[in-house]
């Protein structure tokens, strides 16, 4: 070969290397919007079919313990037998719908191959897509204590919501009637059912794992990654609120959704928006137990029922600690830094890790938005705490 025909072929190397290569596809996670909304009917079917399934067994207990082959005939009676074991009602109607959650999110989020690693595992994508990092100390020490304002804020939503639709019944009598769990009547009764470990784990461990695997690690991850962050979470909230069927409960569940996704998304993990359902729901539990067995319901019980307004000067530092956990916990996300030193940012906004080797980093918060909410969390214990005392002494 010449060198002029060298210097020909490295020239043209050279172009072909300039070429502009075709870009890798991405491939956007599911669920959309249809498949999201799936997932909710999906969610209220199942329900409906473990109660109906629960409710035939325990009426076919009871039925058996009592000896009286009347019973089945009778169904004033029978229906008065199923209440009273409301609580094992609840508890089989919970435990079917996680045994179905967790093979339905296993399936949707284990078998779809991941293209950048097409070697990992089931199991290793499965934990990879809910979110496998451990919560970090301080997101954990946050979460603990913002458990009662978020309580607060969201139960006295639930009253002034629960007021507003008893008036839209009253006024348009053809409106369905449907009870919640939240309410103080059928809260009380389940708790006087039940003890308060197997209150707690009807009302607080089963829903927690349920409704964040579905919500969160599946609606949400797809959400999210096709709609962007802020839709991505007002829609997965909205469809989880839609999910609770009633109205007042839809309304309170709705902000509480929100925080869930956004410690979901900044811990990148689904232990920590799961922590949070729980000890939401567990408080709830505690409070409906001492409620049921106070001696005297005249002191205090506004604060344990929760179907009273509280003070102005208890509820406001409660909700600006919410609003201000939101913005603390987006502000001080994981991320991830690359061996270089720049910062990963994939197609997509998701918990996942990265497949090549990155650092997780916890983003600094400004000190002022920490000063912040560390007042409005102080505010509120020190005017709860006095709002308890005032109560408890007659006041």
């Amino acid at each position: 070969m010449t060198p002029l025909e060298e210097s020909e072929r490295l020239k043209d190397d050279v172009e072909f290397a300039a070429w502009p290569t075709k870009p890798v596809p991405v491939t956007i996670p599911g669920p959309g919007v249809f498949e999201a909304f799936g997932w909710l009917v999906g969610v209220i079917i199942t329900h409906l079919v473990a109660t109906a399934i629960v409710v035939v067994v325990v009426a076919l207990m009871v039925v058996g313990m009592s000896g009286d082959p009347q019973l089945v005939r009778d169904p004033q009676r029978l229906q008065q037998a199923v209440n009273q074991h409301i609580g094992l009602v609840m508890g089989g109607d919970q435990f079917l719908f996680v045994i179905a959650v967790l093979l339905a999110v296993g399936l949707r989020l284990a078998i779809p191959a991941d293209p950048l690693d097409p070697s990992a595992g089931l199991l290793v994508r499965l934990v990879n897509r809910l979110g496998q990092l451990k919560v970090q100390l301080p997101h954990l020490l946050t979460i603990l204590a913002i458990v009662i304002p978020v309580s607060v804020s969201c139960g006295q939503l639930f009253v002034v919501a629960n007021r507003l639709w008893r008036s839209m019944l009253e006024a348009v009598p053809g409106l369905p009637d449907v009870q919640t769990i939240q309410e103080v009547n059928v809260l009380s009764t389940l708790a006087d059912s039940l003890s308060l470990p197997g209150l707690v784990f009807v009302l607080a461990v089963l829903p927690a794992i349920g409704e964040e695997l579905v919500f969160r690690g599946v609606i949400g991850r797809g959400l999210v990654a096709r709609c962007g962050v802020v839709r991505g979470v007002f829609v997965t909230s909205l469809l989880f609120a839609v999910a609770h069927l009633h109205p007042a409960h839809q309304v309170s569940v709705f902000p509480l959704g929100v925080l869930l996704h956004v410690i979901y998304l900044a811990t990148r993990s689904i232990l920590a928006p799961v922590l949070l359902h729980f000890l939401v729901n567990g408080w709830a539990a505690v409070l409906a137990k001492a409620s049921v067995s106070m001696q005297d319901p005249g002191k205090g019980n506004e604060l344990l029922t929760g179907d009273e307004l509280m003070a102005w000067y208890v509820l406001l530092p409660a909700v600006l600690a919410s609003l201000g956990a939101v913005i603390f916990f987006w502000r001080s996300r994981i991320e991830f830094r690359e061996p270089c030193g720049s910062w990963w940012w994939p197609a997509y906004r998701s918990v996942e890790c990265p497949s090549r080797p990155a650092e997780s980093t916890r983003l600094k918060p400004p000190r002022t938005l920490v000063a912040a909410f560390c007042v409005a969390l102080l505010c509120f214990y020190v005017a709860a705490g006095w709002e308890i005392y005032r109560l408890a002494d007659g006041g």
